[in-house]
């Protein structure tokens, strides 16, 4: 890093961060994010195109199923909810 770099990231600490995703953005080499439309399902809509879905960890379907939900909706009322997972994936 040079040192005009350094004295920049002295100032904003991410400004590293942000300086490189703006050289991703201009290359067009940027990673985007993609946007689940619906329930996470075996077939769902990404970016508005039906898809088959590869990359979740619903692989035995519970993320519909009617008991778990209702549990699950019950357990985050108790105790709360946190993210816990990369959001590349």
């Amino acid at each position: 890093m040079s040192e005009t770099a350094t004295q920049r990231v002295g100032q904003n600490p991410l400004q590293y961060v942000s300086d490189q995703l703006s050289e991703l953005r201009a290359k067009g080499t940027a990673p985007k994010l993609r946007v689940l439309e619906g329930e996470q399902k075996p077939v769902c809509v990404f970016d508005g195109r039906e898809v088959i879905n590869l990359a979740s960890n619903n692989y035995l379907g519970l993320t519909t199923h009617k008991a778990l939900r209702k549990a699950a909706i019950e357990a985050v009322r108790k105790y709360g909810a946190g993210a816990g997972a990369v959001r590349k994936i």
